[in-house]
């Protein structure tokens, strides 16, 4: 490496402080080394920011990931219907601008993993050690992985030096004994020790994950007059290629879906899995199976090849997860295929309509069919009047390199109101990802409710933890939605405001408005984590009672309090 890959280093991530102003610089460089090493996962810029543990008591460790099946997993929602031999990657990283890769570094992780990935660990005596971020993220995984049917796991640990030259040997023996350790906590994990110095960095972000795709076809395709559409059949084994990345995992990048839409193992699933694991030489699996939907902003046939430019698999997420379970499990020998419907659309109100119609048989709402909702486009055109950008299509945005202060994903808006509106700030915080659940979808994202509601809301929220992170920067994530439910009940002077309330209010609160409101939450916590034994926030903070509590805290708090 030359002194020039650390200037061009340095270049790119000042450049990139345009989209990351909101934070310092640590969690900048830990931002930016962490979107582009997990690049072939496609990571939300919430995915990105829910992995930054950086801090006091942090271990050594600057951002930790979950990613299943290459869906990354960033709450508490179970996760129970994957199956036999979903793939699961742990990832630990450690981001220094310094000329070096030092041996304490990795002498940390060798300490500090054993403790964290220990199925018995003692939560209250590890709360002296490390911060409720890193014991809440290591803590999910543990009960995500014994939730699991047999897993396949990796675990990363990745240390980048942001003006290193060279690993020393002596850093290189230390990685060894860090890859026995990770063994020694799983045996059958791969373990994966990466040094990054500045010229990796700068390769990885010149790097882009290929935006086309080629799909290979068992014959010529059918095609019709109308220009981009193509019916043909594809074997299983390319299938199963064009469905994975270079790795062989699930490439998540290419489903308008997230993981929690696949659904196990129902009667339809079963059905696709006996399919697939009894060949039948005289019945091919596309007779039997309604196969998948592909859209692309533009389609290029080449005798039976078709080059697809940003494809997404929009129908067929449940054929596709059992073709990709049954490839892992034993690769495809025979001649079998799936059909697969090939369609060019670059409007993305056409996107909309396939999407919409591909999926009308579903009986549960994927995330994608979701998206196209008539509400989402609504909350994406007034949101943008106010200079926000609505993310209802994953990194649509993001990828356009807007400012993490105008980005608002699905996720952030199903937390807003679920906080303010329908008052579950404890689901809010823990679980966010059942948002798209049937019970608790049309409760937030409803064309009956004014619009002005989501502006407002999100507007709220995010006045809130500004606040918070002045006035308890430790705890403001865990008390930022239970602040945004009593600032809403306290500003329409409604228990439990209705839509059009929250939509009328004018302004937001005073910082001495939340500064009284503020000592509920605390107190009610307080409550909590006494009569529960909880020795972390988080936990108190997911607790329904607390939501509870602070629900009849509010009706006194009207009573008693001035208009």
């Amino acid at each position: 490496m030359s002194a020039n890959d650390v200037i061009l280093l340095s270049d790119m991530i000042e450049n990139s402080r345009s989209e990351t102003s909101a934070l310092d610089k640590p969690t900048q460089e830990a931002y930016f080394v962490a979107k582009h090493y997990l690049r072939t996962y496609r990571p939300t810029h919430d995915d990105l920011l829910a992995g930054i543990v950086d801090g006091t008591l942090d271990g050594g460790i600057d951002n930790i990931y979950i990613f299943v099946n290459g869906f990354c997993v960033r709450d508490d929602a179970e996760l129970h219907a994957l199956g036999r031999d979903a793939q699961v990657d742990l990832i630990f990283m450690q981001t220094k601008d310094s000329k070096g890769f030092g041996e304490s570094a990795i002498e940390k992780l060798i300490i500090h993993i054993p403790q964290l990935l220990d199925f018995g660990r003692d939560e209250d005596e590890l709360a002296n050690r490390f911060n409720p971020r890193v014991l809440e993220i290591t803590r999910r995984f543990l009960k995500l992985y014994r939730s699991l049917e047999m897993p396949k796991l990796r675990i990363f640990c990745s240390f980048a030096a942001l003006r290193a030259e060279m690993v020393h040997a002596n850093v290189e023996s230390k990685a060894i004994l860090l890859r026995d350790c990770l063994l020694t906590c799983f045996k059958t994990c791969e373990p994966m020790v990466h040094f990054l110095d500045a010229a990796d960095i700068a390769d990885m972000a010149r790097d882009r994950p290929p935006v086309s795709r080629e799909l290979a076809l068992a014959e010529n395709p059918i095609s019709t007059d109308t220009t981009g559409g193509y019916i043909g059949v594809v074997k299983l084994s390319e299938y199963q290629r064009f469905i994975t990345d270079a790795t062989g995992k699930l490439d998540a990048s290419i489903f308008e879906a997230n993981v929690r839409d696949y659904e196990g193992d129902t009667g339809v699933n079963k059905s696709i899995q006996a399919t697939l694991e009894h060949e039948n030489r005289e019945v091919d699996f596309w007779w039997l199976n309604n196969g998948v939907t592909i859209v692309a902003d533009k389609v290029q046939p080449a005798s039976k090849l078709l080059k697809l430019e940003s494809p997404q698999i929009v129908n067929g997420l449940q054929t596709s997860h059992e073709i990709y379970k049954r490839g892992t499990a034993a690769s495809f020998q025979e001649n079998r295929s799936v059909l697969v419907k090939v369609i060019q659309a670059d409007d993305d109100r056409v996107r909309d309509s396939i999407i919409q119609a591909t999926n009308s048989q579903t009986a549960l709402g994927t995330s994608a069919l979701r998206a196209t909702d008539k509400v989402q486009r609504q909350i994406e055109e007034h949101l943008q009047k106010r200079g926000l950008f609505y993310e209802r299509r994953k990194n649509y945005y993001h990828n356009r390199s807007i400012a993490l202060t105008q980005l608002v994903s699905i996720d952030q808006m199903g937390q807003a109101v679920m906080s303010t509106l329908v008052q579950v700030p404890h689901l809010a915080r823990g679980a966010s990802s059942r948002i798209f659940d049937n019970e608790i979808y049309p409760l937030v994202f409803n064309e009956e409710h004014p619009i002005q509601l989501y502006s407002y809301a999100i507007e709220l929220v995010r006045h809130c933890e500004a606040f918070l992170k002045r006035s308890a920067p430790r705890e403001h994530e865990d008390f930022v939605f239970h602040l945004a439910m009593l600032a809403a009940v306290a500003a329409t002077r409604k228990d439990h405001p209705k839509s059009r309330d929250i939509a009328r209010i004018e302004g937001l609160p005073e910082p001495s408005r939340l500064t009284e409101l503020l000592q509920i939450v605390r107190e009610e916590f307080a409550y909590v984590q006494q009569r529960t034994g909880a020795v972390l926030l988080d936990r108190v903070a997911k607790d329904p009672l607390t939501s509870k509590r602070l629900q009849d805290r509010a009706q006194r708090f009207l009573r008693t309090s001035p208009r």
